[in-house]
């Protein structure tokens, strides 16, 4: 019994054996591929913000009023370009101004990145190497904020763009006080029309006046007791040329500094000028001006026609704010110059704007703030403060422009005015100062006459205008 349970068992482990050897095997161990490593973000480290680029614009304002437009143009800009450029104001003077480039850039900086200056001003310093073309800045957006005829009067002879526009001409008016034309029976020209030379100089005697009241022509006229003058404008050699350079286009269409047929520059004293020059050059030895209009200031003219020395003086259009500003309770008027023509040619080689140095450290900063300055909201602001005409004419639609009262006359001129062309030339301040200011000046007083000047004008002309 014992062997029977003995083989019982024996049997029963055969089978299991078997059994196990016919089942399903256990699959081969895989070899778990060896995982990456697992990354570790580290916290992200912001970079430190760029600092905005810093730029110092040099503005020749005078005035509180320009000055106030000025810092606020430049805090407009600085809130359009936020976190980008930092214009900074710099108070300069008209003076100084060429003392504070040549210095600056013989020392190597440390001065404004953007100068304020006019335009003659300006080619001097970029043909000399002051300033830099601003060519590679103007983009077509920017090339069409003012007409091609005015950039051709900002490009220097190697083509460079040596500065941008801010103003353009002046715009010379005849200042008045209606009540001394009243008082006179001298009628002002209704608005829209102008007197000629000849009748202007005519009205500027009926304005001139002795202590017994009588005027120049009239039976007892004493020049030596003359109490009114009836026109006193600045005659210094500067103001001569000017005067003379808008008189002359106005009638000749071409500015009196051009290239000849030969292709060479010199002065034309256009025959059908003549009558023009002859006339304003006549004002002292007619008696309707004073001897000290010669190197007259512009405080001191301001002075004379506010207390009633002055029935009419000349002046740029700017002046209309300066008068308000300092004298609120005066009562005057304008009129446009004396004009022998409807139409009124303006030199395209004129007026102001910005240049940049060729030591300034941010060049395409400070060429953004130039050509922005030439947008026409920016135009509007800086020619309201400033009264002088924008470059920009859409700037002229602005309502700052459009209904101001005070811009009548301007906007008058703007529906006449046709710009004659006029290409810069780089040696025409130095013959205003040299030739033709010294020389026009002794014809004033009478030391020469007007033909005697014009003669030792042309002798040199050429020689210093081609240099």
């Amino acid at each position: 019994m014992k062997f029977k349970w003995i083989a019982i068992l024996s049997m029963l482990i055969i089978a299991t054996m078997v059994l196990s050897a016919c089942g399903p095997t256990d699959a081969p161990a895989v070899e778990e591929p060896a995982g990456e490593e697992p990354v570790v973000e580290e916290p992200a480290v912001e970079e430190p913000a760029a600092e905005p680029v810093q730029i110092g614009v040099y503005s020749v304002s005078w005035s509180t009023t320009s000055i106030n437009a000025m810092k606020g143009l430049i805090e407009k800009f600085n809130a359009e370009h936020e976190g980008r450029i930092v214009a900074e104001y710099i108070q300069g003077d008209w003076g100084d101004a060429e003392t504070y480039i040549t210095s600056g850039v013989a020392g190597g900086g440390g001065i404004a990145d953007v100068i304020e200056y006019y335009l003659d001003g300006a080619l001097n310093w970029y043909n000399q190497g002051y300033t830099i073309d601003l060519s590679p800045y103007i983009t077509d957006e920017v090339r069409a904020t003012i007409p091609e005829v005015l950039w051709a009067g900002k490009t220097a002879a190697d083509g460079g763009v040596f500065e941008s526009c801010t103003n353009t001409n002046e715009h010379m008016l005849i200042y008045y006080n209606p009540a001394l034309l009243e008082e006179a029976g001298v009628e002002p020209p209704s608005f829209g029309e102008t007197w000629t030379m000849e009748e202007f100089l005519e009205n500027a005697k009926l304005l001139t006046r002795d202590a017994e009241g009588r005027h120049v022509g009239e039976d007892g006229f004493d020049p030596d007791s003359v109490v009114q003058w009836g026109f006193v404008p600045r005659m210094s050699q500067d103001h001569i040329f000017e005067n003379l350079y808008d008189y002359t286009i106005q009638v000749s269409g071409e500015p009196m500094i051009r290239r000849g047929d030969d292709g060479e520059w010199d002065i034309f004293f256009d025959e059908e000028a003549m009558p023009v020059i002859e006339a304003f050059m006549s004002v002292i030895t007619e008696g309707v001006t004073p001897v000290e209009a010669v190197g007259l200031g512009g405080s001191s003219q301001d002075q004379l026609f506010y207390q009633g020395t002055a029935a009419m003086v000349q002046r740029a259009y700017f002046n209309i704010a300066v008068l308000l500003e300092t004298y609120p309770d005066f009562v005057f008027d304008v009129m446009p110059v004396p004009m022998e023509d409807d139409i009124y040619f303006s030199s395209a080689a004129v007026g102001q704007g910005f240049s940049v140095p060729v030591v300034s450290e941010h060049p395409a900063e400070a060429a953004e703030f130039v050509f922005w300055m030439q947008k026409a909201e920016n135009q509007a602001i800086w020619a309201e403060a400033l009264m002088l005409a924008p470059c920009n004419p859409d700037a002229l639609l602005d309502p700052r422009i459009a209904d101001n009262p005070l811009f009548e006359t301007m906007l008058w001129y703007f529906d006449i005015q046709t710009f004659a062309e006029a290409e810069p030339n780089p040696y025409q301040e130095e013959f205003k100062t040299t030739v033709f200011g010294p020389t026009m000046m002794d014809v004033l007083m009478g030391e020469l006459t007007l033909e005697e000047g014009i003669e030792l004008i042309k002798e040199v002309s050429k020689d210093v205008l081609n240099q």
